[in-house]
């Protein structure tokens, strides 16, 4: 191993960092080049850059030597066949499930929490752009990285935090001096009072995720799975403006450096191949005030010099930017450490760290038809050309190949005449070959003429195309395991992540079905420990036509119900027709409000009636007189109704008000609602029972009754006194 060379003006504690990182660095770079060469390659394909050939001193890729005449055509299959397994690895979309760690409420109310957090996550994240990325990476080199962090820096919002004072001592805390356990640093006590003249704005914090090419990745190389390791580096290049404003005051000093590139031989590579590479604006990447800088992030799970772990982050010029100690990343209640990186292969190769791709194999067969291709069209235009034979002595006028040339000759001795030779046709077999190489691609790739939108010959029935889609994707099924696999350990630490660094509470209208939405604040803290499991096959890609199929296969069975509202909406969304139904957008949306509305008097209502002493008969009479959902009998789409109603009923924060509230709401409902449902229906399934089901009737109610019709009777809706219901005004609900 090499002696490292650090910097002269570090400190000490600095020096014995940047010797770290560097070591580690080295070591980490051993034989990475056979696996980066691979890499390379198959992105030089992809962009069509494929008449190349390796150089084994220099380590790089160059064009081929050829004389100027060969053709060097380039049928790019292998875009094609990375494009469709690239879409179908993008549009895995897994269904996150959480499981109680404990039989205790405490655990079962977050495992109900859960879910609405992960979409929080996933969307403040940025999730779904990090997926697209992750799968070109995943496609091209066989290995996808996710990276989750907690981004601290100004940019994400700031919140004004009052300090601290002990009343017990008078010991002042700003924000930052405050003790995690809330104790005075001086006498112990935990009387404090807040003073905001010790306040200061703290970031406010975000989750983000971001994929990482394997150029950027260095580990060891022995060793399979990524969090049986100690160590691992993260090498990124940065613009530095960015890494000033996020490092603040460390990063005050830093200088551009040319060798900021985490991938310099590919850029190399890609720069001598295509002309563009590093080059921007004519100046290399590192160069000028405001040029690249590299990160080198190392995370360390436990090192002889510091046996709690540590993270660091480190400049191109050896600038210790950020440190951390102990290793920040761990689970409070086991306290295991890990990685806040996950790593997905497309396909594993026993003892090997590093994964592998189909597009390893097609780059082999693009370059056998390109090759091929190249031989086709030389025979073409050489050999199949006619050539003219011209006996000595003889004079012709110039020959120019032309169609209906006329040849002026004047003969010799013995007549003889220019005489025209017909050209040879290519041979059959080259074409042949061409084909047998495409029909390789898509058995190679699994990109079958279904999954590419192409009608596979004279197949017409949904149902085998169906099976034509669902054969292609048997080819995934490694990569669909190991997604599902990797998306379970994300989200179990990005709950983690957010569990101990979301300390401020935000407010984020979180997506329903249909285009309905609803407000929620979130906090990190109020997520208890959770098991988080992906669904089984929800990673596996579903056509449109495929779930069609199924829906309608469900129904002739039996299987669902179209009469029960619930499952009627759930069929057209399923089905992707949910615009079929007559102003469901605007339905949806009205309910939406009606729900928001409906919550947050409930929640100032309750407060209320709690801070006075209202007699149950009066508070009764009170929230009658009060209550914000006004029915419109003629134009209320109650199918839409009584299914987003229900779903608000089915959550945390409605569970969580005082019964008296919930029992207005479900007579609400059954009273405005339900009953013209049942006089819409045009058959009897057991729809009155359904709904019974679905809404339970407040204790102590008086069951509005319906006529033999299924119409309401007299008092339940038209031609009923107006209450806020749409019933009778009378004093059904039970305190």
């Amino acid at each position: 191993m090499t002696q490292v060379t650090t910097r002269s003006d570090a400190s000490p504690r600095d020096q014995k960092l940047i010797e770290i990182v560097l070591e580690c660095q080295e070591r980490f770079s051993a034989q990475r080049w056979l696996f980066e060469r691979e890499w390379y390659r198959n992105i030089l394909f992809y962009i069509g850059q494929q008449w190349i050939v390796y150089e084994t001193s220099p380590r790089r890729w160059r064009q081929r030597n050829l004389p100027s005449w060969v053709p060097l055509p380039v049928t790019n299959r292998l875009a094609s066949t990375a494009n469709t397994m690239r879409s179908a690895i993008a549009q895995v979309h897994p269904a996150f499930v959480a499981f109680p760690t404990r039989e205790n409420e405490q655990s079962i109310l977050s495992a109900g929490a859960a879910d609405k957090y992960l979409d929080v996550i996933m969307q403040e994240g940025g999730l779904r752009a990090a997926k697209r990325r992750m799968a070109s990476w995943l496609t091209l080199t066989g290995n996808g990285f996710l990276l989750t962090e907690f981004d601290t820096s100004a940019e994400t919002g700031t919140v004004f935090v009052p300090g601290e004072v002990c009343e017990d001592c008078g010991t002042q805390m700003r924000p930052s001096e405050i003790p995690a356990d809330m104790t005075c640093p001086t006498c112990g006590s935990r009387n404090f009072r807040d003073d905001p003249s010790l306040g200061m704005d703290i970031p406010q914090g975000r989750i983000r995720v971001t994929a990482k090419s394997p150029f950027e990745i260095y580990l060891d190389n022995g060793i399979m799975e990524l969090e049986d390791r100690q160590e691992l580096l993260i090498k990124e290049a940065r613009d530095i403006e960015g890494v000033r404003r996020t490092y603040g005051k460390a990063a005050e000093e830093l200088t551009p450096d040319n060798t900021s590139d985490p991938s310099q031989h590919f850029l190399t590579s890609l720069s001598y191949m295509t002309g563009t590479g590093s080059q921007v604006s004519g100046r290399r990447f590192g160069e000028g005030e405001h040029g690249g800088v590299t990160l080198l992030r190392l995370y360390v799970k436990y090192h002889k010099d510091y046996p709690e772990g540590f993270y660091v982050v480190m400049s191109g010029d050896q600038r210790i930017l950020e440190f951390k100690e102990p290793y920040p990343y761990f689970f409070k209640t086991t306290k295991r450490k890990f990685f806040p990186l996950d790593h997905i292969r497309y396909d594993d190769v026993p003892g090997r760290f590093w994964g592998k791709t189909p597009i390893d194999d097609l780059c082999t067969k693009n370059k056998q038809r390109n090759e091929f291709e190249s031989l086709f069209q030389t025979i073409t235009m050489r050999a199949s050309n006619p050539v003219w034979l011209i006996p000595s002595g003889v004079q012709t006028s110039p020959i120019s190949g032309d169609p209906a040339i006329q040849v002026k000759y004047t003969p010799t001795g013995g007549g003889l005449k220019p005489e025209r030779i017909a050209g040879v046709e290519p041979p059959a077999s080259i074409l042949q070959f061409i084909q047998y190489i495409d029909q390789d691609f898509e058995e190679l790739g699994g990109t079958f003429a279904a999954m590419k939108g192409k009608n596979p010959g004279s197949v017409r029935a949904a149902s085998a195309i169906q099976m034509l889609i669902e054969r292609g994707f048997g080819r995934y099924g490694s990569v669909f395991d190991n997604l599902e696999e990797a998306y379970e350990q994300w989200a179990i630490k990005a709950l983690e992540i957010w569990r101990q660094k979301a300390v401020f509470p935000r407010v984020q209208a979180v997506a329903r079905a249909a285009g309905s939405w609803q407000f929620m604040e979130f906090l990190g803290s109020d997520i208890g420990e959770v098991d988080i499991r992906v669904e089984a096959g929800s990673t596996r890609p579903k056509s449109q036509a495929g779930r069609q199929l199924l829906v309608g296969q469900a129904l002739q069975w039996g299987l669902l119900n179209p009469q029960d509202p619930e499952q009627k909406m759930k069929i057209f969304e399923e089905m992707g027709m949910i615009s079929l139904l007559p102003g469901a957008e605007a339905d949806v949306k009205v309910v939406a409000e009606e729900n928001a509305r409906f919550m947050a008097w409930a929640q100032e209502a309750a407060k209320s009636l709690g801070e006075g002493d209202v007699p149950p008969e009066q508070a009764i009479q009170l929230l009658l007189q009060t209550f914000p959902l006004k029915p419109n009998p003629i134009f209320d789409h109650h199918p839409t109704h009584v299914v987003h109603h229900r779903r608000l009923a089915l959550t945390d924060a409605f569970r969580s008000l005082p019964d008296i509230f919930t029992q207005l709401f479900a007579q609400h409902l059954m009273t405005a609602h339900v009953p013209y449902l049942i006089q819409e229906a045009t058959t009897g399934l057991g729809l009155t029972g359904i709904m019974a089901g679905m809404l339970p009737a407040p204790s102590g109610n008086k069951q509005q009754s319906v006529s033999k019709s299924g119409a309401p009777e007299s008092g339940a809706g038209p031609g009923g006194a107006s209450t806020p219901f749409g019933g009778r005004a009378s004093s059904s609900v039970s305190t």
